[in-house]
């Protein structure tokens, strides 16, 4: 998934480079957004949310930022093997932010959390 953030008027700050929160809350979304309807498609309802994240600003973002999403098919199998096995599955995710210049302003890892209720049993809850 490709996402821009749009610096205008309405996500600058007084430095005129766009807000830390405007960045930080691009990153939120996506990945449980993706897996949620990765597994959708697969006929398997879970429940996934964004458990931690980590965010390094690393230069003002004076341009439109540019950020992409990617959840590989390993990955995929991954999650759904430790479903199977424990009801759960966590995994960290790195996305950078990067200007039009191709200078990355922004870097965030994010931990989502998957589970699958009909395994409780085997969660713990």
């Amino acid at each position: 998934m490709k996402v821009k953030i749009r610096r205008s008027i309405l996500n600058i700050n007084f430095h005129r480079s766009i807000f830390g929160g405007t960045i930080f809350s691009a990153f939120d979304p996506y990945f449980p957004t993706m897996y949620y309807n990765i597994f959708h498609q697969k006929d398997r309802k879970l429940e996934i949310w964004m458990k931690s994240a980590n965010i390094k600003y690393k230069r003002p973002a004076t341009t439109h930022l540019f950020l992409e999403f990617r959840i590989s098919k390993e990955e995929i199998q991954e999650a759904e093997n430790e479903l199977n096995k424990k009801g759960k599955h966590e995994k960290w995710h790195k996305v950078e932010a990067i200007n039009k210049n191709g200078i990355v302003c922004a870097e965030a890892e994010m931990l989502v959390y998957l589970r699958d209720n009909k395994i409780k049993s085997k969660v713990g809850f």
